[in-house]
């Protein structure tokens, strides 16, 4: 493919089903329009970005496109934009864990690495209003032999700053944009996926905060559950499903395993975590992830017509 990835970019809103997820115009305003009443979404790109693909410039030795992504490959990592709904990847070779200080040079503080990322973010054009926080992330690295005493201490490498999204101080989770940068400021790796939130979604998380603390509410919910939070949810920005948004009350809810019995001792106790989300009304949701069709991965048998079965 010999188009650069800002043309193969501007393409994106004819190539499928993720037309309402995508930018309009790349580059330029990076805005992803929201239906009436809606919030807007981001869309990140190779032009905003500074990520460094061979050392010099932005500009990719080489521009594939495979398995539903543009990519633009350069001596440094890889740039991958899913064509399908926007998502903006970018990677140094060996998978973005280089630490992010050369030689003796020291790893940027924590807070000043928060603040340069939220920095870029806003500046590149994420909405201001929309960004709840910054936090740290830490990558941490230990070498030694299997033949220590002591396993040796753990070194910091780098960080990695997230942003929290929010909108009218609702938390959006699942929401990414996040980066590594380097001393000089140079991105070292991100991912960047912020669609557009529908005003539905929005206004029955406004409903949702009302509601949530008064009796009716809770008692619409399963018993014994303990608290939860209002937030919005959306598809996943790895999920291959259409994208869907909704207010939820998410309930983190921890479950043990059966106490061992005679019939069973080789039972270890454990326990799970399950994060679960419910409607206004107190009904279940699921997330587009996590609705596991097992009619698609075991198709049914196709029938035989009664007369070729006599047949046979």
């Amino acid at each position: 493919m010999r188009q650069t990835l800002c043309i193969a970019l501007l393409t994106l809103a004819a190539c499928g089903p993720a037309l309402a997820q995508t930018a309009s115009s790349i580059p330029g305003p990076a805005v992803i329009a929201p239906d009436d009443g809606g919030a807007p979404g981001y869309q990140h790109s190779i032009e905003r970005s500074r990520f460094m693909l061979d050392g010099t410039s932005r500009i990719a030795a080489r521009r594939v496109e495979e398995n539903g992504f543009w990519k633009a490959i350069g001596e440094n990592g890889v740039v991958a934009v899913d064509r399908r709904n926007g998502l903006f990847i970018a990677m140094e070779n060996g998978g973005g864990d280089k630490p992010q200080s050369e030689g003796k040079a020291s790893v940027m503080d924590p807070d000043r690495h928060n603040e340069q990322v939220g920095e870029y973010f806003r500046g590149a054009g994420v909405p201001k209003e929309q960004i709840g926080g910054v936090h740290a992330t830490t990558y941490l690295s230990s070498h030694g032999s299997v033949k220590d005493e002591r396993p040796a201490r753990p070194k910091i490498d780098g960080y990695a700053s997230v942003l929290e999204r929010k909108i009218d101080g609702v938390p959006v989770v699942d929401s990414v944009a996040w980066a590594r940068l380097n001393e000089r400021g140079e991105v070292i790796s991100e991912w960047v996926y912020w669609p557009a939130i529908p005003a539905k979604a929005i206004a029955d998380a406004k409903k949702m905060l009302e509601n949530a603390a008064r009796p009716d509410f809770i008692a619409r919910l399963p018993a014994g559950l303990p608290a939860g939070r209002v937030v919005i949810r959306h598809t996943s920005a790895t999920s291959q499903a259409p994208f869907e948004a909704f207010a939820s009350y998410d309930v983190l809810e921890r479950r043990a395993t059966p106490a061992p019995t005679e019939k069973n001792l080789s039972v270890a106790p454990s326990g799970v975590a399950i994060l679960r989300h419910f409607d206004a009304e107190g009904a279940e949701q699921r997330l587009p992830q996590e609705k596991l069709d097992l009619s698609r991965a075991y198709p049914a048998k196709e029938k035989r017509p009664v007369e070729e079965t006599k047949e046979k």
